[in-house]
């Protein structure tokens, strides 16, 4: 059950402090909650409880904040809660109405709130707050242009307006403008490397669970337990896995043996499970791997028989099925293992255009985005800027007829269509150097927002996470023009106070 609470928030002088004094409203907590509109995203939030049914669920605003604080510090679950109770910032941030002293929820309840709030909500989150963002902007610098400015304050101005990515209204409403920049990574998950015989081991070793699991129901009736050969195959995989290096022949031999065990204690757990054995009694965990091992088993035999090391959908963890080899070819790190992710750089807001855990050619993400930019502003982008692997001729007709600049190096060895020309080999250098920038927005999101390695478990909350780092990298770029803004602002009021302060005495300042 869901509760609306539509009491109205707090202002930071109204928010109680037991240990006196004032906080501070220029505190980035306080400034980034007015940002977020955080009734409008409450009536997304909503529809998936019961109204009637069911104890009360935590309001949204604490639970999009706590995903906020833990994704941009970079915090456990536990850590979380704790530094939300010890900071009275974060806990105005998450909706208190005063500082309390206990913790305001239970750290299991982090995951559920990544399991409610999704890609899809978080995507509605992004849009909604940038539109929120960008209008808040807009307001302060009306009443900035509004004062007395000089030529090079105007300047300044006109450059902050053009860190919207708003186009200016003296241009053509049809024409085409802007800069789109697009890219693929992937999000790399927290397993151990998947060396086939570890996972054969690891299978195995689920199977002798399962076996003694399912023998202690029908141990009176059922008689001697399967025979496992555990101590010998245990010792044979430890003998390999020591090794520095090991043979093709040790390798194979070594993989043999332990298939050869894996399909025995399948064809035991059948038997057992004929003779009254419930599956029932393994619980949630054990049952699903029990139902990866069986698939591991037959990929596994697959490759074995075929003497080759690819195979469709192969699963890499026995936890997380899901995850799969996505080969990036990047320096040090030829394969990695986690969801592929398309993302795009508007005019420096970053969109997730596309997550998939499966690999795929990105180069087909591009028209979908630009129509989708199309959509969102009423024109299209005047640049893209891209990698090569979204040169394809598709591509290319597709901007041509519209246009649009796609800047990236072409395909094709002998190709006679880049730049000829002196100009546009120097419009095609500058378009590279405005990719680096989507570069840069990967490099972030991985070594400060935590796309670097994704430590949840569960696919949708693996997905929850990876939205969450970029929804957070965009509220920080409006709160960054906001502190700009503010500072502009601040410098143009000084500056009127001394400008004033001839004309009017010593007495004006002292009354301002």
């Amino acid at each position: 059950m869901y509760l609306f609470r539509h009491n109205g928030q707090l202002s930071i002088e109204e928010f109680y402090h037991p240990f006196g004094g004032q906080l501070d409203p220029d505190n980035r907590w306080v400034v980034m909650s007015g940002i977020i509109p955080w009734e409008k995203l409450e009536g997304q939030y909503a529809p998936q409880f019961n109204r009637t049914i069911g104890a009360p669920a935590k309001p949204f605003r604490m639970a999009l904040a706590a995903l906020c604080i833990q994704q941009r510090l970079g915090l456990t679950d536990r850590d979380t809660v704790e530094i939300i109770s010890e900071c009275p910032y974060m806990q105005y941030f998450i909706g208190l109405s005063g500082y309390q002293f206990t913790k305001p929820f239970d750290p299991s309840m982090m995951v559920h709130f990544r399991k409610r709030i999704g890609p899809d909500l978080i995507k509605i989150c992004n849009d909604m707050t940038k539109q929120n963002g960008i209008a808040m902007l807009k307001d302060l610098l009306a009443e900035c242009s509004e004062r007395e400015c000089t030529e090079a304050d105007k300047e300044e101005l006109a450059s902050i307006v053009a860190l919207l990515g708003e186009k200016p209204s003296s241009d053509d409403p049809d024409a085409n403008w802007g800069t789109l920049m697009l890219d693929a990574t992937c999000a790399p998950e927290d397993i151990p490397y998947p060396s086939d015989l570890r996972l054969l081991n690891e299978a195995r070793e689920t199977t002798e669970y399962v076996i003694d699991k399912l023998h202690a129901q029908i141990s009176d009736s059922y008689g001697r337990k399967p025979r496992c050969n555990r101590d010998k195959a245990r010792h044979m995989f430890l003998s390999i896995a020591k090794k520095k290096k090991t043979t093709k022949k040790e390798l194979r031999e070594a993989k043999r043996f332990q298939l050869i065990e894996i399909s025995r204690n399948l064809s035991s757990i059948d038997k057992l499970i004929n003779c009254g054995a419930s599956l029932s009694g393994l619980g949630r965990h054990f049952y699903q791997k029990l139902l990866v091992t069986s698939e591991l088993y037959r990929q596994q035999q697959e490759m074995y028989d075929a003497d080759v090391c690819r195979v469709g959908n192969r699963i890499v963890n026995l936890s997380k099925p899901h995850v799969r080899p996505i080969v990036r070819g990047k320096a040090g790190r030829k394969t990695e293992f986690g969801a592929k992710i398309s993302i795009s750089d508007d005019n420096g807001f970053v969109d997730l255009d596309r997550l998939g855990w499966e690999n795929y050619n990105e180069s087909t993400d591009l028209i979908p985005r630009v129509e989708k930019y199309k959509q969102e502003r009423g024109y299209y982008p005047e640049c893209i800027c891209a990698d090569q692997i979204y040169m394809t001729a598709k591509n290319k007709q597709y901007c041509a007829d519209r246009g649009i600049r796609l800047s990236g190096r072409r395909l094709g060895s002998n190709s006679k269509e880049q730049e000829t020309t002196a100009e546009q080999k120097e419009l095609f250098k500058a378009d590279q150097r405005k990719r680096s920038v989507i570069e840069g927005r990967i490099g972030t999101g991985k070594r400060k927002y935590g796309l670097g390695l994704i430590m949840t478990k569960l696919i949708e909350t693996s997905e929850c996470v990876i939205s969450m780092a970029l929804y957070v990298m965009n509220i920080e770029k409006i709160l960054r023009l906001v502190r700009l803004v503010y500072a502009f602002f601040l410098c143009l009021y000084y500056f009127l106070l001394l400008l004033l302060k001839p004309l009017q005495g010593e007495g004006w300042m002292l009354a301002a």
